[in-house]
């Protein structure tokens, strides 16, 4: 059996070491064992350059269902760890330990365990939905698809390989955007409630401003928070369904009342209340930005009409500010008319440029790869600032087939930015819908894949966040903000 300590210790050892967790989340460092790392297709050795130090105070996840993998550098082998005693001789057996990426920043490897559980999300539902419906005498419904039960299995985090050292905690992400406007102490202040409460006040039937306050103060929105503060980029919520079945969808609608990190809010809004607020922000707020498609809503797209009208009767009543539209890209159409209102931005969310894949994941319901990739083109077509929001899978991602694939529309002038964003999704599942080794081709790394891009073509853009379009020093700032 392997031993330990204490998260903390740091051993002394040149590389980090290998991190465990208890089944009561306590967290140990190993005593032998060196931190390895997952690829997304292989399990590594650490090396310096693929860890950078994180600030001790952030919360390190266990992942239940699943044994770490170390690297012992005696036998110069990997090793799952079945079992571990703590500094108290308590056996027991460990789980994988993780950290979540802050905004900011994006996952390089994966931690490098072993999954014990790779059922598809929909069937732990069902089997939570039958065994629900026993104890209720059959009551409860069985849900169809989706993962709109209490959520079995891993939660949707992004989880990264962490270690530890004699200096503290590291981590396989690295920085890939600045982060000045989202630093912690510009929200969660102790003047939020009275912000929102003079705001409300201002227009007390406007069901947009009461769900912002919702998702402020319960769901910890930033952009949400940036509504009642008056700046930056603000959050304009709109629709409670979507075109899609994503598997790592953060909101579900209300009605299923699900256990995720925002729900959808549940009212079609007016274009009246829309526009009303997205014209105050607008006018007010320094570097104003508002955006459709944040994460308490479905496509907001879905009813073109409403958001088209709202557009345009906001730039009716002022001409200051970008209005921003987030999407999935289901409805070309709909994006040429919101740019002809009066919207000038667009980010395009997608997991990859592999068909076969994206159908996985997104699960459309009535549109195709085709309509999100003509999107793009629209987007430039009417002179919007066009980004995707590529969600990023480290052993997916970084294959030069996708690096290709992205070239492309770069290069007909269809994408100005790329906004990494790590893909939430359960793990366990998710790599077994990967297609295996032989079909990837060659894989760059997480810091290949964006320093390739980068030499192609050194205007294109990569952040974390929508980019800073209102503020006029927008241009002259490098188009790769973070660090590799």
């Amino acid at each position: 059996m392997a031993k330990g300590s204490p998260r903390g210790g740091g051993g002394g050892a040149d590389r980090p070491r290998l991190l465990v967790a208890a089944p009561d989340g306590g967290v140990f460092e190993h005593d032998r064992l060196e931190l390895a790392l997952d690829t997304g297709l292989d399990v590594v050795r650490v090396a310096p350059k693929d860890v950078i130090p994180i600030p001790a105070d952030w919360a390190l996840m266990a992942m239940p269902g699943t044994r770490p993998i170390g690297y012992d550098p005696s036998s110069g082998r990997f090793e799952t760890v079945s079992s571990f005693v703590d500094d108290e001789g308590q056996a027991f057996s460990p789980s994988a330990v993780a950290v979540h990426p802050p905004p900011g920043y994006v996952r390089a490897f994966h931690p490098a365990a072993e999954y014990q559980d790779a059922t598809h999300p929909d069937l732990k539902l069902r089997r939570l939905a039958e065994e629900e419906a026993q104890r209720k005498k059959g009551t409860l419904p069985i849900l169809d698809g989706g993962d709109e039960a209490a959520r079995p299995g891993l939660p949707l985090w992004a989880y990264t390989a962490v270690g530890m050292t004699a200096g503290g905690p590291v981590a396989g992400l690295f920085l890939a955007d600045e982060t000045s406007r989202w630093a912690p102490a510009l929200f969660y202040r102790a003047d939020l409630d009275a912000q929102i409460e003079a705001r409300l006040a201002s227009d007390p039937d406007n069901r947009v401003l009461q769900q912002l306050a919702r998702c402020g103060r319960e769901y910890l929105c930033c952009c949400a928070q940036n509504v009642f503060y008056e700046r930056w980029e603000g959050a304009v919520p709109i629709a409670p369904a979507c075109t899609a079945a994503c598997l790592g969808c953060l909101s579900k609608e209300p009605a299923w009342e699900t256990p995720v990190p925002q729900k959808r809010l549940g009212f079609q809004p007016t274009p009246e209340e829309i526009a009303r607020v997205m014209a105050h922000h607008l006018e007010r707020a320094p570097e104003p930005m508002v955006s459709f498609g944040q994460g308490c809503e479905g496509e907001p797209t879905m009813n073109g009409p409403v958001i088209v009208e709202a557009i345009r009767q906001t730039r009716a009543r002022t001409q200051r500010g970008v209005i921003n539209l987030n999407t999935n890209g289901s409805r070309p159409e709909t994006i040429r008319q919101c740019a002809r209102a009066g919207c000038g931005a667009l980010r395009v969310s997608i997991n990859t440029f592999d068909r076969a894949l994206w159908e996985a994941y997104y699960r459309p319901s009535d549109f195709s790869f085709d309509d999100v990739v003509r999107a793009l083109y629209v987007g430039r077509d009417e002179g919007m600032h066009v980004s995707i929001n590529l969600l990023i899978w480290p052993g997916w991602t970084d294959r030069t087939r996708e690096i290709d694939a992205i070239s492309k529309i770069v290069e007909d002038g269809a994408l100005q930015m790329i906004q990494l964003r790590n893909l939430c999704v359960d793990p366990g599942h998710f790599r077994t819908m990967l297609p295996p080794r032989e079909q990837r081709g060659l894989l760059l790394g997480i810091k290949g894949f964006v320093s390739e891009l980068r030499r192609r073509h050194p205007s294109l853009r990569f952040g974390t966040f929508n980019p800073r379009l209102a503020a006029e020093w927008y241009r002259e700032v490098p188009a790769f903000a973070g660090r590799l």
